[in-house]
């Protein structure tokens, strides 16, 4: 499947510099990511990828890692991209791992932000609920959608992330960009272990230490799958590249 993308050119283009592809996490987009990757394109071109039944790709009944590394491979050929560095956070870093580790050639540096190759419980479940509970035909604005989701949903920041997810389809009707049903039924693929081999490109994690995704056993297993891995910690949670952007930011420039 070829995903949505944005190929953003290079402000002053170095020729020694891959393109970087970036892949959002759950319940996210490649909107998420317009800001940071507007400053990385100062000397490479940068991709923004929409994972598939997220944002603008397309919506289908399956949902697993296999899945997306065939996308973004498929989305890859399409761009005639040979060779890219990736970024990916949250269930974008787990397509990044399993895409390195199957197409390894196709890859140079590797940048995995809060995830681990680890089993991780389903605690995404609430969230889930709670927009499934939402009936948004009754609601015409955002803020009476965001009204009803606190009753849920305590967390605003959560909240506003949920809502970037909102749009009016042709009826003028709010509607979500992500696939819903389909996300939640494979909650369980999302957050399993799925065998890993070993990786030998340079990669860098960047964690949270207010996450509990990496810090712990998360950086163990890392350290175990990726032979030439460099570990930055961000004084952040799991939305690192949110809530420390500049931070962040600093650190994927020091990588590449």
């Amino acid at each position: 499947m070829v995903l949505f993308h944005r190929l953003l050119p290079a402000q002053r283009p170095d020729p020694t510099a891959r393109p970087l592809v970036i892949l959002h996490g759950l319940l996210g987009s490649s909107d998420n990511w317009q800001t940071l990757a507007m400053k990385w394109t100062a000397e490479r071109p940068v991709v923004l990828m929409d994972q598939r039944n997220h944002g603008r790709s397309p919506h289908h009944p399956s949902h697993s890692y296999p899945d997306m590394v065939m996308d973004v491979l498929d989305t890859l050929d399409e761009l005639s991209l040979t060779k890219v560095d990736l970024l990916g956070h949250s269930m974008g870093g787990k397509t990044v791992m399993h895409f390195a580790d199957r197409h390894p050639s196709r890859c140079g540096k590797l940048i995995i932000a809060d995830m681990a190759p680890v089993a991780y419980p389903p605690h995404h479940t609430p969230l889930f609920n709670a927009l499934s509970d939402l009936d948004l035909a009754k609601h015409d604005r955002r803020s009476s959608i965001d009204s009803e989701l606190a009753l849920q949903i305590s967390d605003a920041g959560v909240r506003q992330f949920l809502l970037k997810g909102l749009f009016r389809n042709e009826d003028k009707q709010f509607a979500w960009r992500y696939n819903l049903p389909v996300l939640r039924r494979h909650l369980a693929d999302m957050t399993a272990f799925l065998p890993l081999g070993q990786v030998n490109l340079p990669t860098l994690a960047i964690y949270g230490s207010q996450s509990d995704y990496v810090v712990g056993r998360g950086l163990e297993a890392l350290q175990r799958h990726f032979s030439d891995l460099s570990a930055v910690s961000i004084n952040a949670g799991h939305w690192l590249h949110a809530e420390q952007p500049a931070e962040f930011g600093a650190a994927v420039d020091a990588f590449l």
